[in-house]
């Protein structure tokens, strides 16, 4: 399946170029909204709300079909979002595909299934008859262009210093992001120049760190940034949830310095996002193999004390970047 990208799609409705019916799939909710709002914004020509949200089981089936085949007189416009379509069946269901390929005239329509990879029919059938739209949580190399994008919606054409100090900020979610973007604008006076130290002004909002960013910090051998995620991530979480994954980083670069420093294909699934995978081959490079081998054996130490001491997480969480990543003569 080749899904669309919102920045293509936004690029057609720019252009005028719309569709009256759309597939979202992906459960980044914040995403699934935001393209709504571009949707009725291209259509409705105005910043007011006019979808009409059909989620089956608050009404019924053949209700949900039957607002989407009723027109009016005026032929007026309408909007529909229909959530979790695998729960139509039957006769509805065949309805709801037939106007798919034949929408009534002005009626949009805005389907939304969360589960990007399902395997269901109607999911196939969907994908066969729409090009879905990914909206997915986009990937940590993808934030910078919506950081740019908010700003732009905004009027704003915010400098590349200004974008990266949102990220350091809010950069771990679209949704965060975009509400630091608002906040600040709104916060700008009439004759302010935006820079980093304005952003810092607006950073009532503490941000939560995510596992990647502990574990690029740690790769890279950056003791304050890993004391920093690091605790943020078990303030949240058991440090037990992150040896699974501190494991799998020390034993991939274990790995590339058994193959002569080259990264070899991953050997099966390891607990690890594409974010830190694609920096394997440097964070090796910053390790000797004995100091690899050693924090391997740490975190098995750490896993013992988790498991027959009281010792408290944020204590072995700095024991063990403090014997990791300080360079021991």
């Amino acid at each position: 399946m080749k899904a669309q990208s919102l920045k293509d799609v936004f690029l057609k409705l720019t252009q005028g170029d719309l569709n009256q019916v759309y597939f979202l799939q992906g459960d980044d909710y914040f995403l699934q909204d935001y393209f709504v709002k571009k949707l009725e914004k291209c259509v409705f020509e105005d910043d007011a709300v006019h979808r009409e949200l059909l989620i089956p089981g608050d009404i019924s089936q053949q209700e949900i079909i039957d607002r989407l085949n009723q027109a009016d007189l005026f032929s007026s416009k309408k909007l529909f979002v229909i959530m979790n379509p695998q729960l139509i069946k039957n006769k509805p269901r065949d309805e709801l595909l037939q106007f798919c390929s034949k929408p009534i005239p002005n009626h949009f329509l805005v389907i939304i299934m969360d589960d990007f990879y399902s395997q269901l029919k109607i999911a196939k059938v969907l994908q066969k008859e729409l090009v879905p739209i990914d909206v997915r949580k986009p990937f940590e190399k993808e934030l910078r262009s919506w950081t740019k994008r908010f700003f732009d919606d905004q009027g704003i054409d915010a400098p590349p210093s200004v974008v990266q100090a949102v990220l350091e900020m809010a950069g771990d979610s679209v949704y965060h992001i975009a509400n630091q973007v608002e906040k600040i604008c709104l916060g700008l006076g009439e004759n302010d120049i935006l820079t980093p130290e304005v952003v810092q002004k607006f950073s009532g909002w503490n941000r939560e760190y995510q596992k990647w960013e502990f574990l690029n910090a740690v790769g890279q051998r950056d003791l304050p940034k890993a004391l920093l995620t690091g605790n943020n991530y078990i303030s949240r979480n058991e440090m037990i949830s992150l040896l699974p994954n501190l494991t799998a980083l020390f034993q991939e670069m274990l790995f590339i310095h058994m193959d002569n420093g080259t990264s070899q294909p991953f050997r099966g699934y390891i607990p690890l996002t594409n974010g830190v995978k694609n920096k394997l081959p440097a964070h090796a490079k910053k390790y000797t193999k004995e100091e690899i081998e050693n924090s391997l054996a740490l975190l098995g130490d750490i896993d013992r004390s988790i498991k027959t001491t009281s010792e408290n997480d944020e204590s072995l969480l700095t024991r063990f970047l403090f014997n990791t990543i300080i360079e021991h003569d």
